[in-house]
């Protein structure tokens, strides 16, 4: 009597444990499943790989209980979803060529799609959904949906994909619904899923950013501009979070050039969150757009002024970008004293600062102010591409004052041998003056390099050093008339200057 009441004891404390660890299998996957719901993705890997070790405890005390294949599913399914799907590989195997149930073997099966996915094999992942796409549970379906979109997607049937993605329910769906559609080339129904998205779901700042720039990128940023004020004014979004969001949409207006509405949308992050840090950062990229229009040095005035307004102040999110760019702008401020130290100026306008019309102009005035120098070619060559409106009058200053320059043979498609020593003399030269005249730029911006070389003609010249030579020897003939007194400088014969607007 008393060892048969000692076992059913046992009986009872052992299924107890396994009840109990079963359910704390499931509920972590409960657990993940919810926060994938959430789009929390990271947590939701954790809760899996949390529910797989719970699983592979109860069959390692308990392989041959009735719910044995439940557990080997889950222990297989917490391993793929968490991104283990190399110690996936054989409980999958097993639970595949095992179980009878028709929702476990779904659930195995999905989760042998994601691996096969996450492998690269689209078209192995799309084989194993077929139970699961047919299933009557909807859960299930609309998993088997989501994956399925997946792989169409990575064999590039973009429609396809999309057709699956629009019958799943699965948080991750809609945004991967918008990528499959931007893909096709179909920006305007990205844009109307965008709109959804931003009415049905939690906001994602992550994943709006992601959407908004792939849709800039395929539409342009305008179309861009335009959803993120319908997404803005559908969900119900931080006022940090949509000062960051209207700052990296003035970013994308301004890598365009379209300067007068990136300022607008700077403007407007600043009022979504006026106490924040993003407004610090937000009035100093309205000052970069400012100083991206200018047109000549003088222009920077009022930014150097706001800047070092700025600077000074004690917001924590403004005040290290602003005196980043007011270094730099202060830099294309001061008239530099050498060639190479303008050249590097106006380069530093057209490539830090982003202002053409402002590098164009510092092209023209170092080759009006020292148009024996070797950087006078090209810098007017430079000027073109900038200057648009005034190309004719550049050319007509190459063709007239410099025919012989390889610069200006290379401008009309001619194939010059002296193209590459005349680059080395210049990154020579470049690196003396810099060191020389500016060195606090010198301390901020890599070591000049050569320009592209351009074709031989019959193999590299005979003397590669003889550039650089009569480079520096130039740079010091420079120097001793600047030193000479006005009267006993040599007079100069000028080429014509472009025409000024």
């Amino acid at each position: 009597m008393r060892l048969a009441a000692a076992l059913g004891s046992i009986a009872v404390v052992s299924g107890c444990t396994y009840y109990n660890a079963m359910w704390s299998a499931e509920r972590f996957a409960k657990d993940a499943r919810r926060l994938e719901a959430r789009g929390q993705e990271p947590e939701a890997r954790g809760q899996w790989a949390r529910a797989a070790v719970k699983a592979e405890s109860v069959l390692v005390r308990h392989p041959h209980s009735r719910w044995a294949d439940a557990a080997l599913v889950l222990r297989a399914e917490g391993l793929a979803r968490s991104g283990g799907c190399a110690q996936a590989a054989a409980p999958l195997a097993e639970a595949r060529a095992t179980v009878r149930d028709a929702a476990l073997q779904e659930r195995a099966a999905l989760a042998a799609a994601q691996c096969a996915l996450a492998a690269g094999k689209p078209v192995e992942a799309e084989q194993a959904l077929g139970p699961a796409l047919a299933s009557r549970e909807s859960a299930h379906r609309s998993r088997a949906e989501y994956l399925a979109g997946r792989a169409a997607a990575d064999r590039r049937d973009y429609d396809g994909a999309v057709a699956h993605y629009r019958r799943s329910t699965e948080t991750a769906a809609r945004p991967a619904r918008v990528r499959a559609l931007l893909a096709a080339g179909r920006s305007g129904d990205a844009a109307a899923v965008l709109d959804t998205l931003a009415r049905e779901q939690r906001f994602d700042e992550t994943a709006w950013s992601a959407l908004l720039d792939e849709l800039a990128a395929v539409a342009g940023p305008a179309a861009a501009t335009v959803t993120l004020d319908r997404m803005i004014a559908h969900a119900r979004v931080p006022f940090a979070a949509r000062a960051r969001l209207l700052i990296a949409d003035g970013d994308r207006l301004l890598a365009r050039g379209e300067h007068d509405q990136a300022a607008a949308r700077y403007r407007q992050a600043v009022a979504a969150a006026p106490a924040a840090g993003e407004a610090g950062v937000a009035r100093v990229r309205e000052q970069r757009a400012v100083a991206a229009r200018a047109a000549a040095p003088a222009d920077l005035a009022p930014v150097v002024a706001e800047l070092m307004r700025i600077s000074s102040g004690s917001a924590a999110g403004g005040a290290p970008e602003a005196q980043r760019l007011l270094d730099l702008v202060v830099q294309l401020s001061t008239r530099p004293r050498s060639p190479g130290a303008a050249f590097r100026v106006a380069e530093l306008a057209r490539d830090s600062l982003g202002a053409a019309r402002l590098a164009g102009r510092l092209f023209l005035d170092l080759a009006a102010a020292d148009s024996t120098s070797l950087f006078a070619p090209k810098a007017l060559v430079a000027a073109l591409p900038l200057l648009p409106e005034r190309g004719d009058s550049i050319v007509r200053v190459l063709n007239a004052a410099y025919a012989a320059s390889p610069y200006t043979r290379a401008l009309h498609g001619e194939a010059s041998p002296a193209y590459a020593a005349a680059e080395d003399s210049l990154a020579q030269e470049l690196g003396v003056e810099i060191g020389r005249a500016l060195p606090a730029i010198a301390a901020q911006v890599d070591a000049p390099l050569t320009g592209p070389r351009g074709p031989w003609l019959d193999g590299p010249p005979a003397f590669p050093g003889r550039g650089a030579a009569t480079a520096a020897e130039r740079a010091r003939q420079r120097a001793d008339e600047r030193n000479r007194p006005a009267t006993e400088r040599p007079t100069r014969d000028r080429p014509p200057r472009p025409d000024r607007p």
